[in-house]
């Protein structure tokens, strides 16, 4: 998945988390309390300008959204967790160059 795709994704789940938060008439600021972070956090998490999975999970709870990554995640995920796990340590374990010739006697 390219970073303009992963980019497209943070804005939209930015979005529609803004939107939850509205919805319920919470101040940017009070969510931020509730979930002890700053405000600063939230708002770079509804702008998609990249937050840690860490922060999205403090500002659900903190408006009592956490079924939303449930149905996100089942309308999203292609590849497993575990999945894309075993394939980066597949990719790490691949050697960088070419090996070496051995020299002919």
């Amino acid at each position: 998945m390219g970073d303009a795709h992963m980019q497209l994704d943070e804005k939209k789940i930015g979005e529609t988390i803004r939107r939850l938060r509205i919805k319920k008439r919470l101040p940017l600021e009070d969510v931020a309390a509730r979930a002890n972070i700053s405000p600063i956090s939230v708002r770079s998490l509804e702008l998609g300008r990249g937050s840690t999975l860490s922060t999205m999970l403090k500002v659900l709870r903190a408006i009592d959204e956490t079924g939303f990554i449930l149905d996100w995640s089942e309308k999203s995920i292609e590849v497993s967790p575990m999945q894309a796990l075993r394939n980066s340590r597949k990719l790490a374990a691949e050697p960088k160059r070419a090996p070496r010739r051995q020299a002919e006697k």
